[in-house]
């Protein structure tokens, strides 16, 4: 079963503001195994010719351009996009160089002319769209010819055991999710109707988290904005799942497995 994509719940309580992805990018950042960061990762996957002309679809934090301006020639243009006014703030607040322009956008009704971008991002977005090829469409339709499209997502198993014993521990919680709705084996069957030539690089990882109260809080980002009705000791019982494995391996592990897919128009 795949969520219902409900882009009024996603605008007003998923995404109104950047604490939610703020707590899901937290546990990531400081628990990885990888040497390599994902987004360092991405960047070094995309053999890019510069100066270039950059949409960034559901741009979030703006952890990718944290990481990765560095890199980009000062005559480059940058358009970072989000369908969150909460996330278009948090950015700007966040990155500030005179070549980026910050706007409010749908990646299903893109706002740009035909053949526009040298390089269009949309990663770990199209399954927040109601209509993916639609979305990929989109993605297509603005990019220059010979452009590049960066597409990531996840793998069905990616991060599964946080759902499997969320659910276990009460049945309440929901074991649709968001990332379900596009996923790495989704992408592998619709993809290839819409470019011919297309790159899949894998990043996989393990989470060593350490920290119950981190792993609380990334599990409050799944639950308080779908208003699970969660009995009242879900999160204790949570607590020592990951107290218990944490005195018996020295640590509560997590997999993770996302692609990146490079398509060229």
């Amino acid at each position: 079963m795949v969520l219902d994509v409900d882009k009024n719940y996603l605008k007003e309580r998923q995404y109104k503001s950047s604490g939610n992805l703020e707590a899901r990018i937290a546990i990531h950042e400081r628990f990885r195994t990888n040497p390599e960061s994902f987004h360092g990762w991405i960047w070094d996957n995309m053999e890019l010719s510069q100066p270039m002309r950059v949409l960034e679809v559901g741009c979030g934090t703006g952890q990718f351009w944290t990481e990765n301006y560095k890199h980009v020639d000062e005559k480059s243009d940058l358009t970072l996009t989000d369908f969150s006014e909460g996330m278009i703030e948090k950015i700007k607040s966040k990155i500030n160089h005179s070549n980026i322009k910050f706007e409010v956008a749908d990646i299903e009704q893109l706002p740009y002319d035909d053949n526009t971008f040298d390089l269009v991002m949309a990663h770990h977005v199209i399954y927040h769209s109601s209509d993916k090829d639609k979305a990929i469409s989109e993605l297509k339709r603005v990019t220059k010819p010979g452009g590049t499209i960066s597409i990531t997502s996840n793998s069905e198993k990616h991060m599964l055991n946080v759902y499997t014993i969320s659910h276990s521990i009460d049945n309440n919680y929901s074991m649709v999710r968001n990332i379900d709705g596009f996923t790495e084996e989704d992408a592998d069957k619709i993809l290839p109707k819409h470019f011919s030539k297309f790159d899949k690089k894998i990043y996989e990882d393990l989470l060593k988290v350490t920290d119950p109260d981190f792993m609380l809080e990334y599990i409050k980002s799944t639950t308080e904005p779908r208003k699970m009705d969660l009995k009242e000791s879900f999160y204790d019982e949570w607590a020592k799942i990951v107290k218990d494995e944490v005195d018996e391996k020295g640590f509560f592990g997590i997999l993770k497995r996302s692609p990146h897919f490079i398509c060229i128009k």
